[in-house]
């Protein structure tokens, strides 16, 4: 199953909904996860009559877009930590390095600014309830805003160096030995980039079709999505951070050739971490993504060729061969 990347068919933090509204010097705690967040309650706002009018769609690609929206779970049902009672929230902030308070310090503080400077400055355009399955739940408010962004961490991926939410993509649900969604080229030529996932089995009719949320602690599974698979109870997980030295020769080149391969996407830091997993009935093969990275950070003598402007669009696939 194939989705090519186009603001139409998704919502990612580069998209330009929020441009004009939203000050060049903002600067939010939540990141990416807010924007994603306030791109959906956008949605929501819309079918109200309300909210921000930029994204034209043709109708039946808003007629999906709709569809999902009213798929989502509600406030009330979702079970994630950051809804969760506050006697759960302090056991969870206790039991994990990964923080909840934290994390919620952060989104109220930007939900707070958004409230102050933007919401309630035009609440026709950014009401503070709307409508939605015939139930008014909150919008452009504190408690929307943490609505929306539990939807955004549960079901956003990172592809191509971009924060993404896919529709009908982010609706699979998490099996251990399934694949994650990955970016591809697609149509007829390879030159459609967009998240694909394949299956891990032979599906029949009625089946339900699955992916993987990828190599996370435990911890991480338990913020992000608001539960632990099977697999993370005999898995380790640890994390490797390189850095491109800052003293290489060639600096300049590599920082040119990560920031050209995502021109039109966020650039790709040159520092990267990458999730190592030890677990039962795993091959052992490291993270492709970090050989990619370390394959960049090693490359000189002879091989600086490679970093040259002539050879810069090819050089990233280069880096990802076997």
């Amino acid at each position: 199953l194939g989705i090519p990347y186009d603001d139409k068919f998704q919502f990612e933090a580069s998209s330009n909904v929020f441009k004009g509204i939203l000050p060049n010097s903002f600067d939010s705690w939540t990141g990416d996860m807010g924007l994603i967040a306030l791109q959906i309650l956008n949605e929501l706002a819309r079918t109200n009559g309300a909210g921000l009018q930029d994204v034209q769609r043709p109708p039946k690609v808003q007629q999906l877009i709709n569809a999902w929206l009213f798929s989502l779970p509600s406030p009330s049902e979702m079970d994630h930590p950051l809804l969760w009672p506050e006697n759960g929230q302090e056991v969870l902030q206790f039991s994990s390095t990964s923080k909840i308070y934290r994390l919620l310090d952060d989104l109220e503080e930007d939900a707070n600014w958004l409230i102050e400077n933007v919401f309630d400055k035009d609440r026709a355009r950014f009401p503070e309830t709307a409508t939605w399955n015939g139930e008014q739940i909150p919008c452009f408010s504190v408690e929307g805003f943490k609505w929306a962004l539990a939807l955004a961490k549960s079901r956003a991926f990172f592809l191509d160096g971009n924060l993404r939410l896919v529709p009908l993509l982010d609706m699979c649900n998490h099996a251990d030995d399934a694949e994650e969604i990955r970016s591809s080229s697609m149509g007829a030529f390879g030159a459609t980039k967009g998240a694909q996932l394949i299956a891990a089995t032979n599906y029949k009719v009625g089946d339900e079709v699955v992916c993987s949320y990828g190599p996370k602690s435990a911890a991480d599974y338990l913020l992000e999505h608001g539960f632990c698979p099977p697999e993370c109870w005999k898995t380790a997980v640890s994390e490797l951070s390189f850095e491109i030295d800052s003293e290489d020769r060639f600096y300049d080149d590599k920082l040119d050739i990560l920031e050209y391969e995502t021109y039109d996407q966020a650039p790709i830091d040159p520092v990267q971490s990458f999730d190592i997993v030890s677990a039962p009935g795993r091959d052992g093969k490291p993270d492709p993504a970090m050989i990619q990275f370390l394959r960049l950070c090693k490359l000189s003598a002879t091989d600086a060729f490679l970093l040259e402007s002539v050879f810069r669009k090819e050089v990233w696939d280069f880096m990802a061969d076997p």
